[in-house]
């Protein structure tokens, strides 16, 4: 789900299982019953960001099943009852939940279906965030995509990129001499442009960079996609978080990609952050 989910399109939205025992309101059985939006690209200990009595009491009844979860931006509760039925509004959707590779998962609602769930009355819920959270939502507000902070940490990294060039005894970065050799002003665009389409979001884990410069690791940096091409071209340069940079050049692309794989695979479910316990009463469902 985390690889697939795109943040401003995609909505979580639950659904209630049949069995009594997972899911305790009769009312919310195979219904939907709430919606939540999350952060993909960042992962945080659940039992830092949910209530401890949420924590202690998920925990004596399923172990530590849910260790890490992606952070809730948004919560809505369907109104109800009665609440929509799944057989009802989503019948496809609902039926690809039999399948056993999606017990647990994430099915998505498309076309029509999509259509019927969002025009689902819903009433927003306020969050009430653990400092953990808190902190972390003080940081992705920090992510302000304004002209003038993009402007400032591209010129930031150009003159970066000039220093490197010219500690390695080049004047200049040069892939065609004939056409291209960029300077400052060159490199400058190219990176206002590169930040702009990436939105704010790390090239190699997908997680929010933070313009604020106090956030040091967390800031953008300019890198090359194929390290062993010193050219600072279109297609040869991202954005990524400076941690995520000299991680990838310290360790290589591939044993980078397998500790965010790793990382990912330890999301077992999306919490909500004020009630843990509603992952074990209803299965989710993703409306693209």
């Amino acid at each position: 789900m985390r690889a697939n989910y795109i943040p401003g399109r995609d909505v979580l939205v639950y659904v209630g299982t049949t069995d009594g025992d997972l899911t305790r309101n009769p009312h919310h059985r195979s219904a939907l019953i709430s919606a939540v939006t999350v952060d993909p690209g960042q992962v945080l200990a659940t039992r830092d960001i949910v209530p401890e009595a949420s924590w202690k009491d998920s925990t004596s009844k399923w172990g530590d099943r849910w260790p890490f979860s992606m952070p809730v931006t948004f919560a809505a509760s369907v109104l109800g009852p009665p609440y929509p039925s799944a057989y009802d509004l989503i019948p496809r959707a609902y039926r690809s939940f039999a399948s056993p590779t999606n017990r647990g998962n994430v099915v998505e609602a498309l076309g029509a279906e999509r259509d019927a769930v969002m025009r689902v009355e819903i009433e927003p819920v306020t969050l009430s965030l653990r400092e953990g959270v808190a902190r972390f939502m003080g940081m992705r507000s920090a992510v302000k995509d304004t002209d003038a902070l993009i402007r400032q940490h591209a010129s930031r990294m150009a003159d970066l990129i000039i220093q490197r060039v010219k500690a390695g005894g080049e004047l200049s970065v040069r892939i065609n001499p004939q056409r291209y050799a960029p300077n400052h002003s060159d490199l400058y665009a190219l990176l206002v442009r590169k930040l702009k389409e990436q939105k704010g979001r790390c090239a190699l884990c997908q997680g929010a960079m933070v313009l604020d410069r106090k956030f040091g690791m967390l800031q953008p940096s300019a890198d090359r996609i194929d390290s062993g091409n010193g050219a600072y071209i279109d297609e040869n340069v991202w954005i990524t978080h400076l941690a995520c940079n000299l991680a990838k050049n310290k360790y290589g692309l591939d044993e980078f990609e397998e500790w965010v794989d790793l990382i990912r695979s330890s999301v077992a479910a999306v919490e909500d952050v004020e009630r843990i316990s509603a992952s074990s009463d209803d299965s989710p469902m993703l409306v693209k």
